[in-house]
């Protein structure tokens, strides 16, 4: 009984101790799976960690090779066009203005390679006052920060003088301090030679312009003293002496006369013709219907007799010289006025037309007409397509509307049929037609 008890109080007492093992040992195994399963995570996210740093670096390192790559290609591609482009140009050092780049345009203009320019001023190649003067546009341009523009320079190349337009402008660091000099230069050698010639060609036009109207002048003054004298002379005969006249004679004496006349309008006429050729034209804008209007005001005086109907619309308007165009319409509406004689009443319609588009001015009667197989005799000088004696003229107006209207850059033209009237036709340069069409009015005289 006693052992029993004392076995049972050993038992109790080495009890606790062992389940206090147990505990600790089962405690440790759970810190220890912990730890296991810690170190698991850990090794994991670390090598999440490398894997994003490694694919990071990667594609850092793929974004720097294609910016590397664009850039060389454009920098490549740049280099091309500088190589390729026809006009010079060259950059300098801002220090020493020695070259340090130039393209092949350079070297073709210069005449020489660019091993024999490159790290080299302009004093190692040309004459001492281009090279000053060289100097200081390069100076100016670098102390104004600006674009400078040389319209012309001469520059002694292997082929000789050439002649350039050059413009220079400053390259800067990042501090704002001009570091190269650039510089872009046009041969316009040819373009300065043509230049020339064409002045030159101009002023020896203008030297012969001004000798033929002297000429003109002077032969004019020269034929119309005489004619002055024959119609002077012819008029006091037949004052003088009419006793001794036959009828005859009296209708030759006339017929002198008239020549004389027709003689000195003739000289009138190519006097005008040739100021005309030599005449600046000045444009304006100019209501053609007035100019029109007053011209056959004056031509009804001088036919006061006639019943003639003259149709004018209204607001013909467009761009020349008044003074000239006065002249135009003066000679259409006079041939007009001249070859409706027969007709009674007589009609004349002065009006505007659409031709290719562009705004046109005609003239049309219902006169004597003419035969269109002759219309390229029209506007020549002289030529004349109807007896002077049925329809009196010197055979220069028509010249002379041809004259004035090409010098606005238009052109003018004809149709007719005999005994049903013409109609003259012109345009004037630049002028399009309106959407509106012809308005027409009617003046009767």
């Amino acid at each position: 009984m006693l052992f029993r008890s004392l076995r049972g109080a050993v038992v109790d007492a080495t009890s606790d101790p062992r389940r206090l093992l147990v505990d600790q040992e089962a405690r440790a195994e759970g810190t220890a799976a912990l730890a296991r399963h810690v170190d698991l995570v850990g090794t994991a996210l670390s090598l999440v960690v490398l894997v994003f740093a490694f694919t990071s670096i990667r594609r850092d390192a793929a974004r720097e090779r294609a910016a590397r790559r664009d850039a060389d290609e454009a920098t490549r591609f740049l280099d091309s066009v500088i190589e390729n482009l026809p006009a010079m140009i060259f950059m300098k050092e801002a220090e020493g203005l020695r070259f340090e780049r130039i393209n092949r345009a350079g070297e073709e203009l210069l005449g020489m390679p660019r091993e024999d320019l490159l790290g080299k001023s302009d004093r190692d190649f040309f004459p001492e006052e281009q090279a000053r003067f060289f100097e200081a546009k390069d100076r100016q341009t670098l102390a104004h920060a600006d674009v400078v523009d040389v319209p012309e320079e001469p520059i002694e190349t292997k082929t000789g003088r050439r002649w350039l337009h050059t413009r220079k402008v400053p390259l800067f660091d990042g501090e704002g301090a001009p570091r190269y000099l650039l510089g872009i230069s046009e041969d316009i050698t040819a373009r300065k030679a043509n230049a020339e010639a064409l002045q030159a060609a101009k002023e020896k036009a203008e030297a012969v312009s001004r000798e033929l109207e002297a000429f003109s002048y002077s032969v004019a003054h020269d034929l119309r003293t005489p004619l002055r004298s024959i119609d002077g002379f012819t008029r006091a005969l037949m004052e003088d002496n009419p006793e001794a006249l036959s009828d005859v004679g009296r209708g030759h004496l006339l017929r002198v006369i008239a020549a004389t006349q027709r003689m000195a309008t003739l000289i009138d006429d190519l006097l005008m013709l040739s100021r005309i050729s030599r005449a600046s034209v000045d444009p304006e804008e100019v209501d053609l219907s007035a100019i029109a209007t007053e011209s056959a005001a004056g031509l009804r005086l001088t036919a006061f007799e006639r019943d003639v109907r003259v149709a004018i619309a209204p607001a013909l308007k467009t761009r020349g010289d008044p003074r000239l165009l006065r002249i135009v319409f003066d000679n259409l509406l006079d041939n007009a006025f001249k070859f409706t004689a027969g007709r009674s009443p007589a009609h004349i319609e002065v009006g505007e037309t659409v031709e290719d588009g562009r705004q046109a001015f005609f003239v049309r009667d219902d006169g004597a007409g003419f035969d269109g197989r002759y219309v390229h005799k029209l506007f020549g000088a002289f030529q004349r397509l109807h007896d002077v004696r049925e329809y009196p003229g010197t055979g220069i107006g028509l010249a002379t509307v041809q004259r004035i209207v090409s010098r606005h850059g238009g052109r003018v033209w004809a149709q007719g049929e005999p005994g049903r009237g013409a109609t003259f036709t012109f345009t004037l340069s630049g002028e399009r037609a309106t959407n509106r069409p012809p308005v027409q009015g009617e003046s009767s005289g």
